[in-house]
């Protein structure tokens, strides 16, 4: 019985810390926090935009804006954005953290102005001053891809572009005419200098490339912005606003507050109905709180309200499966049966309707998943997610300390053990 109640002891005493460390004193939400989880745009305020292509695009085109538009918000620095096609021909960009809506919607929304010339150029009003230059723009590359090189470039970083046919051809006829004197082609990217590589000799196939990179890392930086110079399809701003981070903070305070008294009153309920395996009941719950939110930052996700709103929910789910497990027991004892074979005969007997609970539940998010977007989503994650954890802590961990305590003499009696 010393050996149990030790076991209880520690497992008590490591449930109170990690909950006071993780939820009182470094709270999940901190940044600072040891275990941290990224911020959805209600949460931590930002910019939502809502981006319209034309009709009859291609699905191939809403594919390669999408990425483009990935590029492009990579540059702002955002931490776990959302860029996700919504119907057809719409595009929902989330910009957790970001204050300057502007500056936000000029990067994900212009089409982008990448320009090959054989001169400096200089810009008034988003336009090249000395147009007669421009030998061809983005709209006429077709990639740009980094690699090491082979033959003369053997090992060195280098970016290879390939060209469509007329920009092939545009291409060639200006690097004919500066490969003799070895002038540079001067690249722009939104009416700044990304690079002047000089032109060594004609470029004829439709097929360059720029070596000289100090590292393969510099090398792909310099891909993916020419490849992200210029949208397929010209992008119409339907939709625009601005998640002040003081909402926020309030949604932040509010949820707060609600999974705070939804725990209180679960964990009431559950030692008032059936005492020190409620009381059990709610060590599980602490600890299946905890592993959750373990899941949640191994598959780095981002928490929402409706995240919130799904975890809440699955607690619920954990807690209904410990309601039909001590029903189980209940019935076992009045059959006159110990203690321990109550246990495992009321484990056994209810399982089966749990698995089939939570597994309904199951597919339910992952269809929300698969047909929804943005916070529908979340929710859908952190209610499959919480279902299979709390599938783990009410039928193994329950299960566990009830049966480490049953050896405890003064829980030899089913009032005082299940109320």
């Amino acid at each position: 019985m010393g050996r149990n109640l030790a076991i209880l002891g520690l497992i008590i005493a490591a449930a109170i810390g990690i909950g006071y460390y993780f939820f009182v004193a470094h709270p999940v939400t901190d940044k600072q926090s040891l275990l941290h989880i990224n911020e959805g745009l209600d949460l931590q305020g930002g910019v939502h935009a809502v981006l319209q292509a034309p009709a009859g695009t291609s699905r191939k085109d809403m594919a390669d804006t999408l990425q483009r538009i990935g590029y492009r918000v990579n540059s702002l620095g955002v931490s776990e954005p959302t860029i996700q096609q919504q119907g057809t021909l719409q595009i929902l960009v989330d910009l957790p953290g970001v204050k300057n809506q502007q500056e936000a919607i000029n990067t994900i929304g212009q089409t982008g102005q990448l320009i090959f010339s054989q001169k400096p150029l200089t810009f008034k009003n988003g336009k090249p001053t000395n147009p007669q230059d421009v030998v061809l723009t983005g709209r006429e590359l077709a990639s740009a891809q980094a690699s090491l090189g082979t033959g003369g470039s053997q090992g060195a970083a280098i970016v290879n572009l390939t060209f469509k046919p007329a920009g092939a051809k545009a291409f060639a006829a200006a690097t004919t005419k500066d490969a003799p004197t070895k002038a540079p082609i001067y690249i722009y990217l939104d009416n700044k200098l990304l690079q002047s590589p000089a032109v060594q000799s004609p470029i004829t196939d439709g097929k360059a490339m720029i070596t000289n990179y100090p590292s393969l890392q510099a090398a792909q930086r310099i891909a993916v912005l020419l490849n992200s110079g210029a949208l397929p399809v010209p992008l119409k701003l339907v939709e625009v606003r601005t998640v002040s981070p003081t909402l926020g903070a309030q949604s932040i305070h509010d949820s707060e507050v609600a999974m705070l008294v939804a725990v209180v009153l679960i964990g009431l309920f559950m030692i008032g109905f059936y005492r020190a395996a409620g009381l059990l009941a709610d060590l599980a719950l602490v600890i299946y709180t905890f592993l959750l939110l373990l899941l949640l930052i191994g598959i780095h996700a981002v928490l929402t309200l409706p995240g919130v709103a799904g975890m809440v929910l699955s607690a619920g789910i954990a807690v209904d499966a410990n309601v039909i497990i001590f029903a189980r027991i209940k019935d076992e004892l009045r059959m006159g049966k110990s203690f321990r074979a109550a246990i495992d005969h009321g484990f056994k007997n209810a399982f089966r309707a749990i698995l089939d609970s939570n597994v309904s539940t199951i597919i339910a998010a992952a269809v929300l998943y698969e047909l929804g977007t943005g916070e529908v989503r979340g929710f859908a994650v952190t209610l499959g997610l919480g279902v299979m954890a709390s599938m783990l802590t009410a039928v193994v961990l329950t299960r566990y300390l009830l049966n480490l305590v049953t050896g405890i003499p003064a829980l030899q009696q089913r009032r005082v053990f299940l109320g």
